[in-house]
């Protein structure tokens, strides 16, 4: 097994923790001293200059002081209090945090899972907790994309329901009001499977609180009292079932509560023993599968990180411990834990090794059978100490944290965080993008992208898709191929730019020609399915939907008469002509209303409607339309995606040059980003 380094993003920003990148869907978040990283995918089927399509924006720390609002005279309750309790005073900045400086630093940030928001399944909540105890979960800017604002306060609600603003007088009480404020953890269910959506946190007094999010203002729902404070939590949702909390307590046992369903909140948990620690460890990270056996079995299996140590176990919904294990990695400190696939992990060690853990059960209850292999890689371990790991959404892009692990080189330090880009062999991205039988890229976009990078790097390993012969018709299938082909297309490209420029631009030609196929096919199909309305429903067409027909029937004509075909790609066309020729043949029997013919600007010749220039083909300058009107059956016209136009005619009846016809009447035809909207419309 083998990890490979694809290229490197470098940031200023410090690490003071491990566990802290993680990643949703096609967003990561790492979470740093000062800010959080936030890097987003932004797909392109091209990019010249070969650099990873992950946009960056940073969410600033935030310096609220919780415990602030408490009203306490600070000199008389200094000199009231005992040696011990002026010792605790002078070494928690929580609890007079408006005198001196505090040092406020992030302790961790969690992105929210996909559907938080029901008319944008897409769009991601941030959630982020400081050492003040500060909680506060923040929402992308819609107008401007790289800016996060705060979205709701939790801690400021929190407050509100502990404290009713009187006077403290007494240290005890002044101790216990700044543990109940504290928050330590915070954790959003895992799916969504209802709204409002929910999430818990605890705080440093032992409470665990479960919360729902209503549109700007959370709900408290429960509160549970535990003996201890909560260092980490997570959230497992389970559709038609009870819920279930994971927490690592401060004292190193794992708490497991249910709750949820029909009934009443209720909470139990299961307390690990140690069998050979002198003192046992505080969890630091946890994870759960949900399984469901043939047998009609449901019971889940938490793997949870003590240091060094992973500690597993099996238990059943109802809390009974079915087995049992415990590995020890024999290097210092685990910072990161990602799963695979079912029972399938990736460890990373801070001295930069890397594992890979199989969980397998055995036929006796004595515990579970844990198998261990080390995984190679090319990463830059001698500098930098690894501080977790994450991958995409396919399991096909790993991003691995780094951080120099010595002062090797002053220039290095001034941008020192490192998010390396890697591969990992077991889960090749192109032999799932190549398996998807869904003919959509939608779910598939960081295979994708790890395919165009990889093959930028090593073109050989782009062979299956530079040698496949297509077979085209006016299916979804057929466009999904020629997506794959220009991901291929793009990928060479970016390899062969400074390389090869006359053999870049044949590559060019191949790309424009097949996104010119794409939009042939679908400007057929919508042809096609206006003839039909026409003939067969025997309905009038609407003058806008001729002209519609009108534009569309000369971009065809267009297409099979003076497409420029590369050597390499002029089979398509040549298997393709025919189906064209039959659909013009039929929408050629429906009449049109004429139209002036267009004017060149310099010889004020005619530019006839099939044509994109006048006879001397000089140049001709287009007011491009943003918005146009026609009518379909569809919902919407551009993609706010990758900005590409579904139908998109000038006012003479030409098409313009970015032109996309759609692929179905509810998404992109190029990134499968859906349409918003309903209804038939004019955009």
């Amino acid at each position: 097994m083998e990890i490979q380094e694809l290229t490197a993003f470098q940031h200023s920003e410090e690490i003071i923790q491990p566990f802290t990148i993680s990643c949703v869907e096609d967003t990561v978040v790492v979470c740093t001293k000062d800010h959080t990283l936030v890097l987003r995918l932004k797909y392109k089927h091209i990019v010249e200059d070969g650099a990873i399509c992950y946009e960056l924006s940073r969410i600033k720390c935030s310096t609220a002081r919780p415990t602030g609002a408490l009203i306490a005279h600070e000199a008389t309750l200094y000199h009231a209090s005992s040696m011990e309790q002026r010792r605790r005073i002078m070494l928690d900045q929580t609890i007079f945090p408006n005198i001196a400086k505090v040092y406020i630093c992030n302790v961790q940030s969690w992105i929210s899972p996909p559907g938080v928001f029901e008319d944008n399944p897409r769009e991601h909540l941030v959630a982020n907790v400081t050492n003040m105890g500060q909680l506060t979960i923040y929402r992308l800017e819609e107008q401007c994309q790289s800016s996060w604002n705060t979205y709701v306060d939790v801690s400021d609600t929190w407050q509100s329901h502990i404290y009713d603003r009187h006077p403290i007088e007494a240290y005890d009480e002044l101790q216990i009001m700044v543990d109940e404020m504290t928050i330590t953890c915070f954790a959003w269910e895992t799916t969504i499977h209802q709204h409002p959506v929910r999430f818990a946190f605890g705080t440093k007094s032992g409470k665990i609180v479960f919360c729902n999010l209503k549109p700007n203002v959370p709900k408290i729902e429960h509160v549970h009292q535990e003996e201890e404070a909560s260092r980490v939590i997570k959230y497992i949702s389970v559709p038609g079932q009870h819920h279930f909390l994971l927490v690592g307590l401060e004292s190193g046992r794992l708490g497991v509560y249910r709750f949820g369903g029909a009934n009443q909140l209720g909470a139990f948990f299961v307390q690990y023993i140690a069998t050979y620690f002198e003192e046992d460890l505080c969890i630091s990270a946890i994870e759960c599968e949900v399984e469901r056996k043939a047998n009609g079995t449901e019971q889940l299996l938490i793997i949870a990180v003590k240091a060094t140590y992973l500690l597993m176990i099996e238990i059943d919904f109802d809390g009974t411990l079915r087995s049992s294990a415990t590995l020890s990695m024999e290097n210092f400190m685990i910072t990161g834990l990602q799963q695979v696939c079912p029972r399938r992990y990736i460890v990373c060690t801070l001295p930069g090794k890397m594992f890979h853990l199989q969980v397998d059960e055995v036929s006796s209850r004595s515990g579970l059978q844990i198998a261990q292999q080390e995984v190679a890689t090319d990463l830059n371990v001698g500098s930098y100490a690894l501080y977790g790991v994450a991958a995409s959404r396919t399991r096909t892009g790993w991003f691995i944290l780094g951080y120099p692990s010595r002062r090797f080189d002053h220039l290095t330090l001034r941008s020192p965080t490192c998010i390396f880009f890697c591969r990992f062999n077991q889960r090749d991205a192109l032999e799932m993008l190549l398996a998807n039988s869904t003919y959509r890229l939608e779910s598939y976009h960081d295979a994708a992208e790890m395919v165009r990078f990889h093959g930028n790097k090593q073109p050989k390993t782009l062979a299956p898709l530079e040698d496949a012969q297509l077979e085209l018709s006016l299916d979804e299938q057929s466009i999904y191929q020629l997506k794959l082909q220009l991901i291929q297309l793009s990928a060479r490209i970016s390899y062969n730019t400074k390389r090869n420029q006359a053999f870049t631009l044949g590559l060019y030609a191949q790309h424009r020609f097949i996104c010119a196929l794409i939009e042939g096919i679908n400007a057929a199909r919508i042809v096609r399915w206006l003839v039909e309305k026409y003939t067969q429903r025997k309905a009038a067409l609407h003058p806008m939907q001729q002209e519609a027909l009108r534009c569309l029937r000369n971009f065809i004509r267009t297409l099979t008469a003076e497409a420029q075909c590369p050597g390499e790609c002029e089979y398509l066309l040549t298997k393709l002509k025919p189906t064209l020729l039959e659909v013009l043949e039929a929408a050629d029997q429906i009449e049109t209303p004429a139209i002036a013919d267009e004017v060149c600007s310099f010889c004020d010749a005619p530019i006839y409607a099939y044509r994109e220039q006048c006879p001397d083909s000089h140049a001709v300058f287009r007011c491009v339309l943003t918005k146009i009107q026609i009518t379909l059956e569809c919902e919407e016209i551009t993609c706010e995606i990758c900005q590409r136009y579904s139908i998109g005619p000038t006012v003479l009846g030409t098409v313009l040059e970015q032109s996309m016809a759609i692929v179905d009447y509810r998404k992109c035809c190029i990134c499968d980003a859906p349409f918003k909207g309903s209804g038939s419309k004019s955009v």
